[in-house]
């Protein structure tokens, strides 16, 4: 990463600056500046320095610039500056032509000009110039383009390390589970030294570790061959994107040719501040989205069928296909009333990102505690209860981590909706839940299914809840849980006590003194049919 000295001259600071020989290297690039005022310091030149001297040690010994350029080390630098009229009134004609021969630009300095000055305005210079290299423009908005915005980015930016610093890059999404590289060449070198895209962050082999900035998490890896410690090796830089305190994503660059230098290690920083970039800015377009898709399902929850073309408009604002199949799951936080879900959004929603849930369904607040997930049914074959249970289970101990007060329930209906019928999948959700807490009390998902005929009677709550707690109150003794067993075998059989007496290995004298016994204990009648239906499907839910 530098600045072609050409370039750099260019700008109004140089203007004073004459090129006196030299001039085929004036493409050359510039990484830094160094100083020289001794005859053999040359020698020490790394290449892509500019070269500063007050003239000193060419006044002293006129041909130390001719050793140094018979030795090599001279056609290292990019360019000497030489300070006019300190020591030199006149450069000699015999370095002039030293300079033209072997394509090294010879400068003159003005007398006045700092040494810092100068290397300050090179530092910029070169900075400059790697955010330029580094600045992703926005796409022409009338290219068409199959790749997403976030894809586009990553892909320039990775492109644009490999390019600038010739060593290869690659980032590895975590939530998408993807691997982006800047060309090919990173997976040749993978393939080469049996590298998997894991080993990049958590390498599986002997390797040693070198911080190169706490503050970025910034660290070199490399690996270490017990067998055969002369053979080649392999390095890499890793910087983790972190967004909320949550690894988004590993950058990382391999050192394939050398360890990066201190341009390159810029470089990197750059590129990592781009990368973060995108990622900050999708963070930020996914907030503004769920609150653009919450308020949408809030809308299509109240809307009226002469307000369908508006809620098609609505959907179309948001890309909302008004067609396509959900699977509509509702989440309730009802354990701590002095917990509300929503205040804690930030959380849950980096819970929710955290979980396999988020692959597949958006979520959408309906008040401070509740909330439903729509879930894309395109999936075939994924749609038992076991399997959804599974990714909710995940998702609920996700917000735990986050809210530790929290403790989520979910009710499922796995009937297959669009947002038109949005409304009535919404009720059914809160039918199961309803149900499902005083049906099958201490779970905490429950499926539109288990409730068996239940999801088909409307029994009001309250009644639900009377008689659940009493008949949970009369299981405590065991002769109860004897009597309304009897009770549930006698409707199932059509309150024949034959049958019962037969099924229930007893003598039917037994049956008759058991049923007298039961509806005096719960002071009914079973001449009404409504009442008998209500009490086989208790009895049926009943652990009895």
């Amino acid at each position: 990463m530098g600045i072609a000295l050409y370039q750099l001259l260019a700008q109004e600071y140089f203007k004073d600056f004459h090129v006196i020989a030299g001039h085929k290297g004036l493409s050359r690039e510039v990484q830094g500046v160094a100083v020289m005022d001794a005859p053999d310091a040359l020698r020490w030149t790394k290449g892509k320095e500019l070269i500063m001297t007050s003239g000193y040690a060419l006044s002293k010994e006129p041909h130390c610039l001719e050793r140094n350029f018979q030795e090599g080390a001279a056609q290292l630098a990019t360019g000497l500056m030489i300070k006019r009229q300190r020591y030199l009134d006149v450069i000699p004609e015999h370095v002039i032509e030293l300079f033209d021969r072997h394509g090294v630009p010879l400068i003159s300095m003005p007398f006045e000009t700092a040494f810092m000055d100068v290397i300050n305005q090179v530092n910029v210079a070169v900075m400059n110039q790697a955010f330029k290299c580094f600045r992703i423009r926005s796409d022409n908005p009338f290219q068409m383009s199959s790749l997403s915005f976030k894809e586009r980015k990553i892909k320039k930016i990775l492109q644009a390390v490999e390019a600038e610093m010739d060593f290869p890059a690659f980032l590895y999404d975590i939530n998408e589970e993807r691997a982006y590289y800047s060309s090919a060449n990173f997976r040749n070198i993978s393939e080469k030294f049996s590298l998997k895209d894991e080993d990049y962050w958590d390498p599986s082999r002997e390797h040693s570790m070198h911080s190169l900035c706490e503050h970025m998490h910034m660290t070199r890896y490399r690996l270490i061959d017990p067998v055969n410690p002369d053979g080649p090796r392999i390095s890499w830089v890793l910087i983790p994107i972190i967004m909320n305190d949550v690894t988004q994503a590993y950058f990382v660059v391999m050192e394939s040719k050398d360890l990066l230098d201190y341009c390159d290690e810029y470089s990197i920083r750059i590129a990592f501040l781009e990368l973060q970039s995108v990622y900050e800015q999708i963070m930020v377009a996914q907030s503004i989205g769920n609150i653009g898709f919450e308020n949408f399902v809030l809308y299509a929850l109240n809307y009226d069928e002469k307000d369908q073309d508006r809620l098609i408009y609505q959907a179309s604002q948001h890309g909302i296909s008004m067609s396509k199949k959900y699977i509509c799951i509702m989440f309730a936080q009802t354990k701590n009333e002095a917990v509300s879900a929503r205040d804690e959004r930030k959380s849950f929603a980096r819970g929710f990102s955290d979980s396999a849930v988020s692959k597949f369904g958006r979520m959408a607040f309906l008040d401070e505690n509740r909330g439903i997930i729509l879930w894309d049914a395109q999936e075939e074959g994924k749609n038992d209860l076991e399997y959804f249970s599974g990714m909710l289970e995940e998702f609920r101990l996700k917000v735990k981590e986050k809210c530790n007060d929290m403790e989520l329930e979910f009710a499922i209906c796995r009937d297959k909706i669009n947002l038109l019928t949005l409304k009535d999948g919404v009720k059914r959700c809160q039918k199961v839940m309803t149900m499902g807490e005083r049906l099958f009390p201490g779970g905490h998902i429950w499926d539109y299914e288990m409730l068996g005929p239940y999801a088909w009677i409307d029994i009001q709550e309250d009644e639900l809840e009377a008689m659940l707690g009493r008949y949970r109150l009369l299981l405590q003794d065991q002769k109860n849980r004897e009597l309304l067993k009897t009770l549930k075998v006698y409707l199932e059989n059509n309150m024949n006590y034959s049958i019962t007496a037969e099924k229930m290995y007893v003598h039917i004298n037994t049956i008759r003194k058991r049923i007298d016994k039961v509806k005096e204990l719960l002071d009914v009648s079973l001449d009404d049919r409504i009442l008998r239906l209500k009490l086989e499907m208790l009895l049926q839910f009943l652990n009895l």
